[in-house]
């Protein structure tokens, strides 16, 4: 995607009147910060602040005050090939009023304007970013969640999950739990990283280096030691692992944040 054209809370008088008979080239959001009445083709709507609207390239439409100063954010961009599939994917409703849930778009649009306006390297990409952000942002608000239904292994799955974080120094071997549960493998992976959102050995990484991180510094255990309590056989995994989530090893981690 690329933006051509935008704004950050522009202001206007109570007795605004735009009118776009010929649209503009180009697609648009128009991010409403007061009330107003926005017409997208023949369909006129009266709307709260914090309203947005995706409006499509060339579409006639008219944007009026509503009875007090009218502002509002605005982007006018082009969609690239490579971006059509991302925004298909989305289901985004185009010329229609899409109240937002919090402020995060506006301040999206702000950080926008000032990257804009810059002269950092890659500016065009890090909008390019934004501008997905914004928009997946807006797909969330505009269509609803259908509700989860219930699956038949969730309650096998939070007890695994409380499992890992209970006892971090257990073998936990991913054919095994995906057999006793009577699954393949592939499938247990894929309900796990539905239901919680990241992998099950995932878990297992964090719940065993949070547990290194308390027995550095609330034991005096050798790193050794601790990592055959954190299910580590081999130090130098381990070691590796602590410093790939730390940044620096499990000696390093002590000496800078055990209380003398």
């Amino acid at each position: 995607m690329h933006i051509y054209m935008l704004g950050w809370n522009w202001e206007h008088s109570d007795t605004l009147s735009i009118e776009r008979p010929n649209g503009h080239f180009g697609s648009q959001i128009i991010l409403v910060r007061s009330k107003g009445r926005l017409r997208c083709g023949k369909k006129e709507y009266s709307v709260k602040k914090n309203t947005l609207f995706l409006v499509e390239s060339c579409l006639p439409h008219c944007i009026y005050a509503d009875g007090e100063p009218y502002a509002d954010d605005w982007i006018r961009f082009s969609i690239d090939q490579e971006d059509a599939d991302f925004i298909a994917s989305l289901n985004l409703p185009w010329n229609v009023p899409i109240p937002l849930k919090d402020e995060s778009v506006s301040k999206l649009i702000a950080a926008s304007v000032e990257i804009f306006n810059s002269d950092v390297a890659k500016k065009n990409e890090t909008l390019n970013y934004i501008m997905r952000a914004i928009l997946n942002h807006v797909s969330q608000c505009a269509v609803p969640e259908k509700k989860k239904r219930p699956n038949y292994y969730d309650e096998a799955l939070d007890k695994i999950k409380r499992e890992i974080y209970d006892d971090p120094s257990h073998d936990w071997n991913i054919p095994r739990i995906a057999e006793d549960l009577n699954i393949s493998v592939s499938h247990f992976q894929r309900l796990y990283k539905n239901r919680f959102g990241v992998s099950c050995m995932n878990d297992v990484f964090i719940s065993r280096m949070n547990h290194a991180k308390k027995l550095l510094l609330e034991t005096e255990y050798s790193a050794k030691e601790i990592a055959i309590l954190c299910g580590y056989q081999n130090y130098e995994n381990f070691s590796r692992s602590f410093v790939k989530y730390a940044c620096i090893s499990p000696a390093q981690y002590r000496a800078k944040y055990k209380e003398t």
